[in-house]
């Protein structure tokens, strides 16, 4: 049993057109003809999808609303001399940030892919153009503009101050975090009875959501497999703080015997394929042929 996608789309236009036990015309898919005989067809009656197709139509009309504001945003923003002007015209809301440096630790909307690197880009700091809309995710989409720039300055001590001692005091607590972590891994590893308030997790594997944290995800999964009732240890250094991750044990996942099957069906056919392509080339280049 297939869904449209598997064979690509040569193969689903012939395939979704038939009826059950049709069979189809020859089909060249990758140098090789496929004739196909649809022998069942499964999949939910319309009242079973009433309530997911009135969804999709309600969101088609959403992303049609919300593409015209994309366009509107677009033609506005091309040639405007300010951007309050467009935020009135598309009643949006415009905001303006504090002074920021190009390698700035940049926050909130700014700190998203591309928003930076449009803000410092030669029309945007240099000319003084808007940037081109950025698209931020499905949903959201940003212009900017520089309102003001000056070059780059040591500010005296007085005016950073606060922001010196704030910074300072995290990166020695940080520090101290970090250490204490190393220590406390260090007396496990040497199998010291020590007092752990764990926070426990089990089943976590590498795709399926989970509560904890994606860093210490990716570093479990590259720890080593500890032995029959041991554990392993490893600290990993988080935003704020330092997590000390101990490792129990490691179960093989579930494998989907369909799903396997039908790859190695593929691969096999690509290899069967490859050959056949491989002949067909070696032929060529061995062959005398007259016009």
């Amino acid at each position: 049993m297939i869904s449209r996608g598997f064979f690509g789309d040569t193969f689903d236009e012939a395939a979704f057109g038939l009826e059950e036990g049709d069979v189809s015309q020859p089909v060249e898919l990758d140098n090789a003809f496929h004739i196909i005989q649809v022998t069942d067809i499964q999949g939910p009656t319309f009242e079973e999808q009433r309530n997911e197709l009135a969804r999709e139509v309600a969101l088609r009309e959403v992303d049609d609303d919300f593409n015209q504001r994309v366009q509107q945003l677009i033609d506005e923003s091309f040639a405007a001399d300010d951007l309050q002007s467009v935020a009135d015209e598309l009643n949006l809301s415009l905001q303006k940030s504090d002074w920021l440096a190009r390698d700035d630790e940049a926050e909130g909307v700014l700190s998203e892919p591309g928003v930076m690197s449009a803000a410092f880009s030669n029309d945007v700091y240099e000319e003084g153009y808007n940037s081109e809309v950025i698209e931020l995710d499905q949903d959201r989409r940003l212009v900017l503009r520089v309102a003001e720039q000056r070059d780059a300055t040591l500010l005296p001590l007085d005016e950073v101050r606060e922001e010196v001692e704030v910074s300072v005091a995290a990166e020695q607590q940080q520090q101290a975090l970090r250490e204490e972590a190393q220590a406390l891994v260090a007396n496990l590893r040497e199998d010291q009875q020590m007092d752990v308030d764990w926070l426990e997790a089990n089943n976590v594997s590498r795709q399926a959501d989970t509560t904890v944290p994606q860093l210490i995800v990716q570093e479990a999964f590259r720890m080593a497999r500890p032995e029959e009732g041991e554990s392993v240890y490893r600290t990993v250094e988080l935003p704020q703080g330092v997590a000390v991750v101990a490792l129990d044990s490691v179960s093989v996942g579930e494998v989907d015997e369909q799903l396997e099957a039908f790859v190695a069906q593929m691969a096999e056919q690509l290899r069967a394929q490859s050959v056949l392509q491989g002949l067909i080339d070696d032929l060529r280049s061995d062959a005398d042929i007259e016009r």
